[in-house]
């Protein structure tokens, strides 16, 4: 019988390499063995479309080809305008440069007849709505490069549309903890050479991968897609690793967790002699096919400008900057390494534990009047009722239908890796909102796309981010892949829903134009004005000599998604350069941005203001500034909310001394504000802001106005950062704000003319935060500090001063590859390097106290007099009897167990017991809690029937004791019963200001350890104590 293969080489066949012909089927494996994984899916997607009768249209009939720009003189003004002029591809071009990936392909095959009408009829939507956006390149090109000269001309402006004096103290990107040290720029040769060796070897075996062929001559196209198929199946996580594989991505993680050198991998045999190893390139290479996954690399600019793909496909040079795209040798000068985010998507529903976590979306219930999370933002509630447009009328679906669909959040930034921030580079990250909010901002389920390498923002962002939005377009159709929780297969989709960043990195992803243009706000359309001499626009709400005359806080002109994008429309169709300046000046916006043709995404709904940026980043600095007389191009002399030097110098001891105050579970202590301001970092001043600065700040001002101002911030501060914002506190939130704003500029901006200076965008854009939290839900969902954790993340992994975004993009991808792995193969214990964490002997939890564990030290003594006394009298108070009763039936002349730790388990805080723990002079005192008990609210009224009613108390703890009470008949009580017990020594505490003060301490009170709710801390004021309670206050959760 003739075999299968034989009659498949022997059935003539339509080539799909674009020549049309029908030949047979190994002339036709010869035809496609030039063409790479992409181009081979394209053609397959192409020949399914045709197999259905799904054109492309006429524009497919267009033999028209794009010309490729000469290699240009660098020094020649003609070249480069004729490089300008370079015609772009019509439609049928763009879709056959389109760079689909395998899986995406993939899954467009594997769909049923209905599955795949839809997604051939939505892709091919979607990319004409891209093309429209690429379309008419000659004036984009041109419209682009006269905006970037504009920009190179405006000396002095933000780049982020804030103030410049910021720029001494703030980088336009995110602050970082600390920066690669200059003292490695004196790294020893042979280790930079043997860095150097490691990232050629690497990009040379992947550039071999990538011209390997692709099919099996002996195999028909069809079954290349079942054997893809088959491998999926086969990696699925019932598959264990052998003892040999656990070993080799033992040592492979742990290379890539510490950074540390090829040199030092390879000294591993002689260091552990016993264990297997191998050469890392045969590590990399295993690691490469047991993930199934690796970046897909692209050229782009030397400078960042731009990706070469999509119009920029063929391009010998940037359109920018001039620079040649390939160096002498024929290679990329620099390359842009993407992750694709589908296979990591099919992953995570693929392992039974992540699938889990990730219901988390769809077991949510949304409460009307209450905000949790973003799925109780409107926008999420109003998406959920519309219907994916898909042009398949018979076949709608619902966003967010199916409980398995996942919700993302995108964030970019850019920071500098070494401190003398002349270069910056972008990271991409993507956060998975199915997941719960305590682990979802966690390191290990953040989702890395790419890092735009330096040195200098990206020209033309869109470009970076073209591979992602055709990912998007996909998923929104939906791709195959299995649910490990009902052990079947379904369609995945998800569904990008929300961007933040800082104001510059959010500008290049909306094509904004920020404080350059007359209407710089992305959320409304309000017209600012121009300062004396500048080219920076302010928008104040009170402006006396322009019109409007005044702006109503509470009725802002909100853009809306039309408006916008017709506005950018008519941008990139003005027919002339003038015209162009005037409307993109007019309208804040420069053109159509990619994620426009991302259907989940409104503009600017799904765009709110970054928290972290807006707030610790530029609103308290620029009040600091104000308060030290240093806001720049201002007249301060005689200023009411200027702080005196004296004042100033004691502001900042007494914020250092708090050091030892604080626990160090509030997070690091900021130090001397005075002195150090520049080691602040935005969690620093967050700190600062909430709970220290109410305390020393009191009685600086000669002005107590300016303090109650400041006062009124940190209670809408801490408002917005609850955990939970009910209907009435989110008003309280909308005219806190609008009331704050209007007494910020009668208090700093006087409303002189002179003084416009004083109302940047970062203060208009406070009016907004109200509005985002309707819309996107609490800040904290959509705030950068897991970015900026990232930021700092990288910043170690530079193992090269000479190649530090090849270091970052080789250590981005080893630890996507690892994280794949893990998931493929539950492997999360096998590669999991952390040592055990050791209990400590004598650790305790009681069955009734399940959410407190109590540790050593531990003590067995018998209790003094006086707190046997406070014991009876509280279990007299426990058992509604007499302490005569109690003290009968019970003695305490027995030696007592005691502890001297607690801690709140789940994530809550560590507690020490002053009295068994001695503090080191450097230790940070963690002794001080807060506890509420039930009191009657009419205790001093003995005729009133008692009215029990919880309390806030605070106090010191001195110990914990465990006591086991006997059965005591009289009492009814038959059994044993197990009581712990808190020594607490109590304080008289007062409130002003809304903070919580004490002078004198109070009894030694006995209370129960359920009561203890949580650690504070205190600041010294004068001769008083100022109370730190950072409870029901979002925190930031990484680890």
């Amino acid at each position: 019988m003739e075999s299968q293969s034989s009659r498949a080489r022997n059935t003539k066949t339509r080539c799909t390499c674009g020549c049309n012909k029908d030949v047979s089927f190994s002339t036709k494996q010869r035809h496609l063995r030039g063409l790479s994984k992409p181009e081979l899916a394209a053609k397959v997607l192409e020949r399914s479309r045709d197999l259905r009768g799904e054109g492309v249209g006429e524009a497919d009939n267009s033999s028209n080809k794009r010309p490729r720009s000469e290699s240009p003189n660098h020094g020649s003004e003609d070249q480069h305008q004729k490089r300008a002029c370079t015609s772009f591809p019509n439609a049928a071009e763009m879709i056959e440069m389109d760079p689909i990936s395998v899986p995406a392909a993939e899954a467009i095959v594997e769909l049923s007849p209905v599955d795949l009408r839809r997604s051939t009829r939505v892709t091919l939507r979607a990319r004409e709505t891209i093309v429209d956006r690429w379309g008419d390149g000659l004036q984009l090109l041109r419209r682009q490069e006269i905006e970037g000269r504009e920009e190179d001309e405006e000396n002095g402006v933000s780049e982020d549309g804030d103030n410049d004096d910021l720029e001494s103290n703030l980088d336009h990107g995110t602050e970082m903890e600390g920066h690669a040290d200059e003292e490695h720029e004196e790294h020893e040769e042979h280790e930079e050479h043997e860095e150097h060796e490691e990232h050629e070897e690497h990009e040379e075996h992947e550039e071999h991968e990538e011209h390997e062929p692709e099919d099996d001559p002996n195999s028909s196209e069809e079954s290349y897609w079942d054997l893809i198929d088959d491998n999926f199946w086969r990696s699925s996580p019932e598959d264990a690793l052998d003892d040999g594989d656990a070993n080799l991505l033992r040592q492979y993680a742990f290379k890539v967790e510490n950074h540390i050198t090829r040199r030092t991998f390879e000294q591993l045999p002689q260091v552990f002699p016993g264990l297997p190893h191998h050469t890392l390139k045969n590590t990399q290479k295993r690691v490469r096919q047991l993930s199934g996954f690796q970046s897909k690399k692209y050229d782009c600019c030397i400078n960042s400008c731009i990706c070469y793909i999509g119009p920029y496909k063929d391009l010998t040079a940037c359109v920018n900057c001039n620079e040649a795209r390939l160096d002498a040798r024929g290679r990329p000068r620099q390359v842009f390494e993407y992750l694709p985010l589908t296979p990591r998507l099919q992953a995570m529903s693929a392992n039974a534990e992540h699938a889990n976590k990730m219901r988390y979306r769809a077991d949510f219930q949304h409460q009307a009047g209450q905000m949790r999370d973003v799925f109780d933002g409107s926008y999420y509630q109003t998406l959920r009722n519309k219907i994916v447009p898909t042009n398949d009328e018979h076949n709608p679906f619902f966003y967010f239908s199916d409980k398995r669909d996942v919700a993302l959040g995108l964030s970019t930034d850019g920071f500098a890796p070494f401190k003398r921030r002349s270069k910056t580079c972008w990271p991409i990250l993507l956060f998975n909102y199915n997941l719960p909010p305590d682990i979802r901002f966690q390191k290990k389920y953040c989702i890395n796309i790419g890092t735009i390498p330096g040195p200098k923002k990206p020209w033309d962002m869109d470009s970076f981010l073209w591979l992602f939005v055709q990912e998007l377009q996909q998923l929104e159709v939906g791709v195959k892949s299995f649910d490990a929780i009902s052990q079947s297969v379904f369609i995945l989709r998800a569904y990008l829903i929300i961007v933040f960043g800082d104001i510059p990195a959010v500008a290049l992803i909306m094509r904004m134009k920020g404080s350059n243009g007359i209407s710089p706000c992305r959320i409304c359309s309000i017209k600012a004005i121009r300062g004396t001499g500048s080219k920076t626009y302010y928008v104040p709400l009170h402006r006396d000599q322009s019109d409007p005359i005044h702006y109503i806080p509470s009725d802002l002109p909100i853009r809306m998604q039309d408006e916008l994008m017709a506005q950018a429309k008519a941008v990139e169709r003005a027919p002339n350069d003038a015209t162009f300046k005037r409307l993109s000046q007019e309208y804040g916006i420069k053109g159509t941005p990619i994620l426009s043709t991302v259907s989940s995404i409104s503009f600017p709904t799904s765009f709110p203001f970054d928290f972290m940026h807006l707030i610790w980043e530029n609103l308290i600095p620029n009040l600091i500034l104000f308060w030290t007389g240093s806001f720049k191009e201002l007249d301060h002399q005689d200023q009411a909310y200027v702080i005196s030097p004296a004042n100033w110098a004691a502001i900042g001891k007494a914020t250092a001394e708090s050091k030892a105050t604080i626990p160090s579970g509030f997070g690091a202590p900021p130090p001397n504000v005075a002195t150090q301001r520049s080691q602040m970092t935005s969690e620093m001043y967050c700190n600062w802001t909430l709970f220290i600065a109410p305390i020393v700040l009191r009685g600086k001002f000669s002005n107590p106005a300016y303090y109650r101002h400041f006062m009124d911030l940190v209670g809408l501060l801490k408002l917005c950062l609850a955990l939970e914002i009910d209907g009435e506190e989110m008003e309280r939130v909308d005219r806190g704000f609008e009331t704050w704003v209007k007494d910020y500029e009668k208090l700093y901006y006087q409303h002189k003319p002179e003084r416009l200076s004083a109302c940047p965008l970062t203060v208009h854009a406070l009016l907004h935060i109200g509005w985002s939290i309707r819309t996107m839900g609490p800040v904290w969902t959509y705030w950068a500090f897991p970015m900026e954790r990232h930021c700092n993340l990288l910043l170690t992994s530079i193992g090269s001063r000479r190649h530090p975004y090849a270091s970052m993009n080789a250590f981005v991808t080893a630890t996507a590859q690892l994280d794949q792995i893990r998931l493929k193969f539950n492997a999360h214990q096998i590669l999991c390097l952390k040592p055990p964490e050791k209990v400590p002997r004598y650790t305790f939890v009681h069955p009734s106290y399940p959410s407190y564990q109590l540790c050593p030290p531990k003590r067995i003594e018998i209790i003094s007099q006086h707190i046997c006394n406070k014991i009876y009298a509280a279990l007299a108070t426990r058992f509604g009897t007499s302490r005569a009763v109690i003290q009968a039936a019970f003695s305490l002349q027995e030696p007592v167990p005691q502890y001297g730790k607690v801690i709140r388990l789940e994530g809550g805080d560590r507690i020490v017991a002053s009295e068994l723990v001695q503090s080191s002079e450097d230790s940070r005192d963690a002794s001080y809690i807060k506890y509420i008990q039930t009191v009657d609210r009419f205790a001093r009224q003995r005729n009133r029937m008692p009215e029990l009613v919880p309390q806030i108390f605070y106090g010191q703890l001195k110990r914990l004791l465990v006591l086991e009470v006997p059965p005591i008949p009289q009492l009814l009580q038959d059994l044993p019963t197990k009581i712990i017990f808190a020594v607490v020594q109590s304080i008289r505490s007062f409130q002003e200001n809304n903070v919580n003060y004490y002078t004198n301490l109070g009894p030694i009170e006995i209370v129960d350890l359920s009561v203890i709710e949580c650690v504070v801390g205190r600041v010294k004021d004068g001769n008083r104590w100022g109370i730190v309670d950072r409870s029901n206050v979002a925190e930031n959760v990484f680890d």
